[in-house]
């Protein structure tokens, strides 16, 4: 998505003149309402950070099972398997849909995009998650 439209003052842009959330959504890459759709769901916030805290923003498929699976409370070897088929068949394709990963099948590979406004929002998600746990 290019970003030659994307207003850069005047109509879009709040009083001080820095972007709007609509500005924000046409740099990004990532509408607001698809973000949203994508952290409704924990197992995709799950991905979402663990990717987000890798130093290249690649994980191997198995990597994010099992980070789903450790922080999800006591999976089993048929909880395992059948979370890698919801991240396969559903998640990481909503994820990629949204333009926030890169997911290839063949080599179980999965790119974070790096979006820092997706990033702030996984953040606050988790921020809240931890609170409303404590």
């Amino acid at each position: 998505m290019s970003n030659e439209h994307a207003p850069t003052g005047g109509e879009g842009a709040t009083p001080d003149g820095g972007p709007s959330v609509s500005d924000e959504r046409t740099t990004t890459g990532t509408d607001l309402d698809q973000l949203f759709e994508v952290l409704a769901d924990g197992y995709r916030r799950r991905v979402l950070a663990y990717l987000d805290d890798t130093d290249d923003g690649i994980a191997a498929f198995s990597e994010l099972v099992e980070h789903v699976a450790d922080d999800s409370d006591g999976e089993s070897t048929d909880d395992h398997e059948r979370i890698a088929v919801n991240l396969h068949h559903n998640h990481l394709p909503k994820l990629e849909d949204a333009n926030v990963v890169e997911y290839d099948p063949r080599s179980e590979v999965v790119r974070y995009r790096g979006d820092p406004f997706v990033a702030d929002w996984v953040e606050l998600a988790q921020s809240h998650e931890s609170d409303s746990q404590t």
